[in-house]
């Protein structure tokens, strides 16, 4: 078993993904079907202006306001067009077409699950100049040159070919339009680590087991659907018990042995099907020479400005002093985020074409 990644570098499986790949027919899709198809819901309903208004009480809302008056000030004078990468939930199409009414904004993603979500949201605000669309990045249905800033929120790296969507974002935008996107950054300590959740989509029980590996840059993420009778709810709810004990890493908790094969054993008689997607993952220089690559004229990374927006927060909220900031909250995370633009980093990547 291979990563996919330019080195071909044969990767050992694990004790916990031999048992799988001898137990269980894990079926290999890509992310849209193997995740975000699964989740009613992104970060429970709770995004940041499009599930719930804007709390300057909260230092994740300055960040996330921080990001989105980032993205907005990397359109070009005179846009009048932006595409969205993969944007979840409406995350970040939404609140740029809330901040730039003049602004048509087009979100696109491989999941139907999320484009419908998407386009609820959209109606829910009242949003007129925002509409999504059901594609794949990596073969987008718009003409040659006709957006003028593309935006992406840590999806870019979730497709099966992050090189072939640089590409296409490279074709659809315009001379002199920019591509702006936040991700993962990929550096990892030491050879890399294992983690498991145990969850709920939708009132389906599920199990997931990851494998972060740091050379060569790979994920691979096994998801477990679960049948929804009495018998697995049990066990279910154990196995949720026991991780709920166990230190966490990147939102999931570390693997230790007694959450692997032992809880499978139990698990096999209960499964309704399994998926595996398997990403190459990238380091913010990686994401930048592959801009190069595939035609940007220009291509640098800055700071990131939610985590400007978040430890400002945080100082003031931490010495009680928030208070005669909260009516210059859209103000002072609009200056945070064109401030994170001019600021030489490694967190978020920009390109010109």
């Amino acid at each position: 078993m291979t990563a996919s990644n330019d080195r071909d570098v044969a990767i050992e499986p694990s004790e916990v993904e031999r048992w799988l790949l001898s137990h269980l027919d894990v079926e290999r899709v890509d992310s849209a079907r193997g995740l975000y198809e699964l989740m009613p819901k992104q970060r429970g309903g709770q995004l940041p202006l499009v599930d719930v208004p804007y709390d300057p009480f909260s230092e994740s809302h300055w960040a996330e306001a921080a990001r989105i008056a980032d993205y907005v000030a990397h359109a070009p004078e005179g846009a009048r067009r932006v595409l969205d990468i993969g944007p979840g939930d409406g995350w970040p199409a939404l609140p740029v077409a809330v901040a730039r009414p003049d602004l048509e904004v087009i979100g696109v993603d491989p999941s139907p699950l999320r484009v419908e979500v998407c386009t609820a949201n959209a109606r829910r605000l009242g949003l007129s100049n925002a509409r999504f669309v059901v594609s794949d990045g990596a073969l987008l249905p718009f003409p040659d040159a006709s957006f003028d800033l593309v935006t992406a929120a840590s999806s870019i790296e979730e497709a099966s070919d992050p090189e072939a969507v640089l590409a296409e974002c490279a074709r659809v935008l315009r001379p002199g339009g920019v591509l702006r996107a936040s991700s993962q950054d990929w550096r990892l300590a030491g050879r890399g680590f294992e983690t498991v959740m145990v969850w709920e989509a939708g009132g389906v029980p599920l199990w997931t087991y990851v494998r972060r590996i740091a050379d060569p840059p790979t994920e691979r993420r096994y998801n477990l659907v679960l049948n929804g009778d009495e018998a697995t709810s049990v066990i279910h709810l154990e196995a949720l018990i026991g991780v709920a004990e166990g230190r966490r890493a990147y939102g999931e908790t570390l693997f230790e042995p007694r959450f692997g094969v032992a809880v499978l054993e139990r698990l096999e008689s209960h499964v309704a099907r399994s998926n595996l997607v398997e990403l190459r993952r990238w380091s913010t220089p990686d994401l930048v020479e592959a801009i190069r690559r595939v035609g940007f004229r220009e291509a640098r990374a800055t700071v990131h400005p939610g985590e400007l927006g978040r430890r400002f927060a945080r100082d003031l909220l931490a010495r009680d002093a928030m208070g005669p900031f909260v009516p210059l909250f859209d103000d002072a995370t609009r200056a945070l985020g064109v401030l994170a633009g001019s600021q030489v980093g490694d967190a978020m990547i920009c390109g010109v074409r």
